[in-house]
């Protein structure tokens, strides 16, 4: 039986604190860079940017979500995790997310 997918929330209507299904184009992506937690184990995190036809939202990838999508890919986060980060809403797989790659978005 194929998986459902939550409905999808646009950008503009996303709220900090709430887990939510997006579908967007990846419109940046900076490289991948490492940095060491308290924890001492090495871990990869990229930063990039998701756009829908209402806004952007920053996208944050860690471990081994970093090499999932390139510039220009449409996706869709399927209970990605969206939280306030210097005032602004950036969205995550968090534990439970998950990332689709779609065609014809």
């Amino acid at each position: 039986m194929p998986e459902s997918v939550p409905p999808k929330t646009f950008i503009a209507d996303l709220r900090p604190g709430r887990v939510a299904t997006v579908e967007a184009t990846v419109v940046r992506l900076e490289p991948v860079r490492e940095f060491e937690p308290p924890s001492g184990l090495r871990k990869k995190v990229r930063n990039g940017t998701l756009r829908d036809g209402t806004a952007e939202i920053a996208l944050v990838l860690w471990g081994d979500e970093v090499d999932l999508v390139r510039e220009g890919e449409q996706v869709r986060i399927v209970e990605g995790w969206v939280k306030d980060y210097k005032g602004r809403p950036q969205i995550s797989l968090g534990k439970v997310g998950r990332l689709e790659k779609l065609t014809g978005l």
